[in-house]
């Protein structure tokens, strides 16, 4: 079986991605190490997942520019450490640590493998995503594959790097194991949230560009038996906003804000609530070719789904009565939605589901062989 080395920038415990992926590959029998990052300082969450893990701290800078110099130097120091490990595979989780790979692939003779969790050039613009976009440029060109986790990122993708040689989908979804078997009510309990509201979860980053304070207002305008939970990592203090806003609209018994969780305990806690939302604003091509692991999760724990009307959003919550994907996105629309998602006409929750099992056997072939599998 193959020895891989993954590279990492982020807390291993929040990236249910990567931890997909190394529980897959573990399951079919490989070996698999961590070269990991964070600007927390504290390590990582990934004690659990029965791998070797090499954490290299960074600190956090004032600077976008401190920022950037932190993870140039990370890659450099991952670079060092897999020629150290001297691997077969090097499994590069997003753009951010793709130059470490690039780097070693060819002194390392190793299969060099770029899993892009997003489109990370397009998600920044300016002077940083010129920057990040040189850095795919010079660096995809070495890849043996390149995975994506949407269709309509593959098709991007295969279009702005029309040569590359193989480039595979891998989507978002939940492992069947990970489903709770039971009934959860964390969310009614932890905010004493009565059994007759329907619960309305925001899960992911708390920033502008998620329609939080559309998902607060929109509260405001919905009848007393909607609440929302807001639950995340806040953005530059962004949640402060939030919750000034939620006093300001006096929306304390309706509005909750959540610390983030890790992804372990994450489908438990969205097993209780009632409506999921995957809002994005549509101001680059990553969030317009969005694809997120709730999306999945909520479809997965038959709960109605409120998004964007994005091509990939449109298959497959719009066409199977999954949800509801709105072409205009502010409290207006997104209370109406909220109304229509709790009262459930027209929908037909559970009458299809996306399993990562179903499609393993795509990651596990490319490292069936470090001769083969490109091949």
């Amino acid at each position: 079986m193959a020895q891989i080395v993954m590279t990492l920038i982020g807390d291993i415990q929040y990236d249910g991605r990567a931890r997909k992926e190394i529980a897959t590959l573990r399951g079919a029998g490989h070996s698999v190490e961590l070269i990991v990052s964070d600007f927390s300082g504290r390590g990582t969450g990934g004690e659990g997942l029965g791998i070797a893990i090499h954490f290299i701290p960074m600190k956090l800078r004032r600077t976008a520019a401190g920022n950037f110099l932190e993870q140039l130097v990370f890659n450099l120091r991952a670079y060092r450490k897999i020629l150290e490990i001297a691997p077969e595979f090097i499994h590069c989780h997003d753009l951010t640590t793709l130059l470490a790979g690039a780097l070693a692939h060819t002194p390392a003779e190793a299969q060099l493998v770029f899993d892009a969790h997003e489109l990370l050039p397009e998600s920044m613009g300016g002077l940083k995503g010129r920057i990040w976009g040189c850095i795919e440029k010079r660096c995809v060109r070495r890849t043996d594959v390149v995975i994506l986790p949407e269709i309509n990122r593959l098709e991007y993708f295969r279009k702005k790097y029309p040569d590359l040689d193989e480039v595979r989908l891998l989507e978002n979804f939940p492992r069947r194991e990970d489903l709770p078997t039971g009934n959860s009510d964390y969310l009614r309990e932890k905010f004493h949230i009565s059994a007759d509201s329907t619960i309305v979860l925001h899960t992911g980053a708390i920033a502008p560009s998620r329609h939080v304070e559309d998902i607060v207002d929109a509260i405001s305008l919905c009848d007393d038996r909607i609440v929302a939970v807001i639950l995340g990592r806040s953005f530059k203090g962004y949640a402060n906003g939030i919750r000034e806003k939620i006093d300001d609209l006096e929306l304390n018994d309706r509005v909750f804000l959540h610390d983030p969780v890790p992804h372990s305990e994450m489908m438990a806690v969205m097993a209780s609530c009632d409506i999921g939302t995957a809002l994005y604003r549509n101001d680059n091509a990553n969030n317009y070719y969005c694809a997120s692991n709730k999306l999945y999760e909520c479809i997965a724990l038959r709960k109605a789904v409120v998004t964007n009307d994005y091509p990939g959003l449109l298959k497959v919550v719009r066409d199977d009565r999954l949800g509801i994907c709105l072409a205009r996105v502010d409290a207006e629309t997104l209370s109406d939605a909220f109304q229509r998602a709790a009262d459930g006409t027209g929908l037909a929750l559970g009458s299809k589901a996306y399993y990562w099992e179903d499609q393993a056997d795509s990651l596990i072939d490319i490292f069936a062989d470090p001769v083969e599998a490109i091949a």
